[in-house]
């Protein structure tokens, strides 16, 4: 049985394979129920800002770590050289 999601998050309940329900696998792939509070950490995203293919690390991530980064530093930058 698996013991992370796809992004890397432990799982804590052992026997089924997702703490918020009971998914079962369709042709090999894993299927969380309907409402499942957890699903969104299987299901990869595309970044709003480079538009690759990622994980989420919370619900509501809409930018891949790297350009997380990048916005971080620039926002945080105080130098006027950055910006030009």
């Amino acid at each position: 049985m698996r013991k992370q999601y796809k992004n890397g998050d432990t799982i804590t309940l052992k026997e089924n394979g997702c703490d918020g329900c009971s998914p079962s696998s369709v042709n090999g792939i894993l299927c969380h129920e309907q409402g499942c509070p957890d699903r969104w950490r299987d299901i990869p995203k595309e970044c709003t800002e480079c538009g690759a293919e990622f994980y989420t690390n919370s619900r509501h991530q809409r930018m891949c770590s790297v350009c997380m980064e990048d916005s971080f530093d620039r926002a945080h930058c105080d130098m006027d050289v950055y910006f030009s």
